[in-house]
């Protein structure tokens, strides 16, 4: 019974993690917002952003209880590997984003913190305005199936000079026993364009089969 009471016992020890914890919610929340201002007008899950926002607090309470233990360490490390595997590969830029986060919460748990606000404060501008400035949304990739005897080099050129800023082939594949093509293009289309319109001449142009317009970007939403 004493045993158990003293597990209740503030110690200073407790006091310095419970404050850790504190600093790592502050910091899983600017995390989080650099990425919602970074990635705001495209689409992203949701759960991502929870995640890069509890992962600073967790890492900076589980750090002072196993940064002397290397048995502890080794155990940690087959959990993440585990929760690597539970999850899809999204965005290589959301990877990074996630070892931040940790990296973030692991320097805090460690008391650094200057450090660590400093590299959180670092990370998260820049990330921000390089989200911002380098902006690739208009690029799409659109899908084309024609039939086999169809010359698809050339014949959607008019078409493209139109309503597409550049465009190019992305790969070619057969279909239903060869008799069909399906040519993916990478294009970016000018600004306004009636994409309606757009679609129309082009389902004209290969005997109205198949067209696919995606964004890559809604290809690399992370699922976590």
């Amino acid at each position: 019974m004493k045993e158990i009471l003293m597990g209740f016992v503030i110690r200073a020890e407790d006091v310095n993690i419970f404050f850790n914890m504190i600093l790592g919610l502050v910091t899983g929340f600017i995390i989080a917002c650099g990425y919602f201002l970074a990635n705001h007008k495209r689409k992203f899950s949701k759960n991502f952003v929870i995640t890069v926002f509890f992962l600073p607090v967790i890492m900076a309470v589980i750090i002072p209880f196993i940064a002397s233990d290397l048995k502890k360490t080794l155990a940690l490390a087959g959990v993440f590997a585990l929760c690597r595997f539970r999850s899809i590969p999204g965005d290589s830029k959301d990877i990074l984003y996630v070892f931040f986060a940790i990296s973030s919460g692991l320097i805090v748990g460690l008391n650094s913190y200057f450090i660590g606000f400093s590299l959180v404060i670092c990370v998260t501008v820049l990330y921000v305005l390089i989200s911002r400035l380098w902006n690739d949304e208009s690029k799409q990739i659109l899908k084309i199936t024609i039939p086999e005897d169809m010359n698809y080099k050339d014949v959607f050129n008019d078409i493209f000079a139109k309503y597409v800023v550049k465009y190019d082939v992305k790969n070619v594949k057969t279909s239903n026993m060869g008799t069909l093509i399906t040519i993916s293009y990478w294009f970016q289309p000018k600004k306004d364009i009636d994409t309606k319109a757009f679609i129309d001449e082009l389902r004209t142009r290969n005997g109205n089969l198949n067209i696919i317009i995606e964004n890559p970007e809604d290809m690399m939403v992370p699922v976590l």
